[in-house]
């Protein structure tokens, strides 16, 4: 499953997977771009301007890129090639709307620009149809990692036998499982081979608390707590994670 964006037969088109299929355009795009801001640098973020249904993820990504190129908001031409010449020539060349030019300007120099403002430019043209395009499991993976280590910073956060591990002080505090797919509370009996594999998970490393979290949805907007008689201390739990 892909999510993003990329440029095929002459036209750009996005990649969205199956799971946000229901969800409006809209809706897609922000999603896109929560998980992409939070797995890029602070320099590639992008700023949510304007209505994100009428603008397709390519537009979205120039314009944040017109923008930084603003008169008010960058350098003066000369000033720009006095910092970074290869920044200079791929703005120029983007701004021209040559983009075969500006991908092989990439492909020969192997380098990142080292202004801001020619970040997107290369993220966007350096892959191999243009674009950007993530594996939209991985995406959501690395989403919820960096979001959980943002809100605790005290606490090591990391990825220890396909689970997210929250430690303090030697401790495992909790551990998530992530399910890339649809869950409706209504259908609990579509879920028991995840929540089967939450269990083996739990005998295995004798692990307390177990969360699994699914991207959220409307059948799904609220944690619901699953308990095994066979572990008894333990709790797993499914949580709808908004993106």
């Amino acid at each position: 499953m892909l999510f993003g964006f990329e440029k095929m037969d002459g036209k750009w088109i996005e990649r969205v997977p199956a799971l946000f299929h229901s969800f409006s355009r809209k809706e897609q795009r922000e999603f896109f771009i929560n998980q992409y801001n939070c797995c890029v640098g602070k320099n590639e973020r992008i700023a949510f301007k304007g209505d994100l249904g009428c603008f397709s993820l390519f537009e979205i990504f120039q314009n944040e890129i017109f923008s930084r190129l603003n008169v008010k908001n960058h350098l003066r031409p000369n000033t720009l090639k006095l910092f970074d010449p290869y920044s200079a020539v791929l703005i120029a060349l983007f701004l021209k709307k040559d983009f075969d030019k500006l991908r092989a300007v990439i492909k020969a120099n192997a380098l990142l620009p080292k202004l801001p403002q020619a970040m997107l430019i290369f993220r966007i043209f350096s892959s191999e149809n243009y674009g950007i395009i993530f594996d939209a499991k991985a995406l959501f993976s690395e989403f919820v990692l960096e979001k959980i280590a943002r809100k605790n910073p005290d606490k090591a956060v990391y990825f220890k036998d396909d689970l997210i591990v929250i430690e303090k002080d030697g401790e495992c505090l909790l551990s998530i499982m992530l399910c890339f797919k649809r869950f409706d509370k209504d259908k609990m009996y579509l879920m028991k081979d995840e929540i089967d594999e939450a269990w083996r998970k739990i005998a295995k490393s004798n692990i307390k608390f177990l969360y699994i979290v699914f991207p959220k949805n409307s059948a799904f907007k609220r944690h619901i707590e699953v308990k095994n008689p066979c572990f008894a201390d333990s709790l797993v739990k499914l949580v709808p994670y908004t993106i």
